[in-house]
């Protein structure tokens, strides 16, 4: 009878450990790879110093929570490390939670985490935390220990996740960074561009510059390693992973279809309705959702048409851009067949980069200005971008347009970006600046 007892007992624990598995991480297995991520994280190199990094030195003495997110291998993480080892050395906690291993993290593993962090390196008031997004109720985590005197670094790659867990439950304690790949300034600062632009010699590099990171794009693995076979790789994880795993899509096809679709029409109007009919779909409200899950994931940008009514502005066409031309090329199609396209969408990525909020014009006469930027309320920039002005109609439409909008916001000057043509010229009283886009990219 007793060991009868014995061999229940002995059943029980094993059925309760495993229970316990289900509910809780194992600390030991926890703190190994605590630590192999914190031994990985001191061989890593910081890279190039990102632009960003100057913008926000001024938070440092600030106790709000830093969120940092962008497209999958963007350099968010190599941003991190950036900050940890310029301003807080050795003296954070550091996590990363994309980590294979711990793919079953459950809410109760934070405080695990935790205990395991104080153990290993002591008492800390900083953490690093990478990849967090779809970890459960990790913004709950946050909120607590934030109340405690904690301070937080946090990278994701999706906006609505983020921005909608932040907002309930940070709201007005932290502050939001974007990570793009790497700006035209920092391609050139990559490989150490020196020469004088103004100087034949220098202006014909850095053109040639200007061709190849238009052609392969800016994200920091592709530069470091100059093969934009990289591509593939990261365009596939960001649908497989961040998107169709992420967000249980079960007509996988379609959605592979429509993305490839919208890449490959980038700069171009679309709308819910027409993606609906173009790919059988059972309701705008599906295909709204699928543009959506892209633009969350950094993959696409819609832009909406400029009007001063928001709800016309929800309700139109919108165009839609891609996060890197390097993708562009990749996956649509091939580099020498629309430069003109590229450019604009180089363009766009750029304003956004800058923080500019921007629309695109398009009046009842149909004359489009492709971006118009507005301050508060005010619209107070008009850009064109057009590859090749050599062809006398082509100017003179890409003019009409952009006088047509100065006038009508009131505006004393236009700029049209050109692959070549430097110069001003001052038409109907207003000033219009033709600048090469290698230039208005390092202005």
């Amino acid at each position: 009878m007793h060991k009868i007892t014995k061999i229940c007992a002995m059943k029980m624990h094993t059925i309760f450990k495993s229970f316990c598995s289900v509910l809780y991480m194992d600390k030991e297995y926890l703190t190994q790879v605590v630590l192999d991520q914190n031994n990985r994280l001191k061989k890593l190199s910081e890279g190039l110093p990102r632009k960003k990094l100057d913008d926000i030195t001024s938070f440092i003495d600030h106790k709000i929570n830093i969120v940092i997110t962008g497209h999958r291998r963007s350099g968010k993480s190599t941003f991190l490390l950036q900050w940890m080892n310029k301003f807080y050395k050795n003296d954070y906690y550091y996590f990363d939670f994309s980590d294979e291993r711990i793919q079953d993290f459950k809410t109760a593993d934070f405080q695990t985490l935790h205990e395991t962090l104080l153990e290993q390196f002591g008492e800390r008031k900083i953490f690093f935390f990478d990849e967090i997004q779809g970890k459960p109720n990790w913004d709950k985590f946050v909120n607590r220990l934030y109340t405690e005197g904690y301070r937080f670094f946090i990278t994701g790659s999706n906006a609505e996740l983020l921005s909608k867990e932040i907002s309930t439950y940070l709201t007005g304690r932290h502050f939001d960074i974007q990570i793009y790949p790497f700006s035209f300034e920092e391609y050139l600062a990559y490989n150490k561009f020196e020469k004088n632009p103004k100087i034949t010699e220098g202006r014909v590099e850095i053109k040639r510059y200007l061709n190849e990171y238009i052609k392969n794009g800016g994200f920091p693995e592709v530069v470091v390693y100059n093969n934009s076979d990289i591509l593939g790789s990261i365009y596939d994880d960001v649908i497989n992973k961040d998107i169709l795993n992420r967000y249980k899509i079960t007509d996988e096809n379609t959605f592979k279809k429509l993305a490839l679709f919208l890449i490959t029409n980038f700069s171009k109007e679309f709308s819910y309705t027409s993606l609906k009919n173009n790919f059988n779909m059972g309701s705008t409200h599906t295909a709204k959702k699928y543009v959506s899950y892209l633009v969350n994931a950094y993959v696409l940008f819609e832009l909406n048409k400029y009007d001063s009514s928001l709800k016309k502005q929800e309700n139109v066409a919108k165009k839609i851009y891609c996060i890197d031309t390097g993708l562009i090329n990749q996956i649509a199609f091939k580099f020498s067949e629309n430069l003109g396209k590229l450019y604009e969408n180089t363009v766009f990525i750029e304003l956004l980069r800058r923080g500019h909020k921007i629309y695109f014009y398009k009046a009842e006469n149909s004359w489009e200005v492709d971006f118009i930027i507005q301050d508060k309320t005010k619209i107070v920039s008009a850009i064109q971008v057009c590859y090749d002005l050599t062809d006398k109609k082509t100017k003179e439409r890409e003019l009409k347009s952009l006088l047509y909008a100065c006038d009508k916001f009131g505006l004393k000057e236009g700029t049209i970006v050109t692959n070549d043509l430097d110069k001003e010229e001052k038409i109907s009283n207003k000033v219009i600046k033709f600048i090469p886009l290698w230039k208005w990219l390092i202005k």
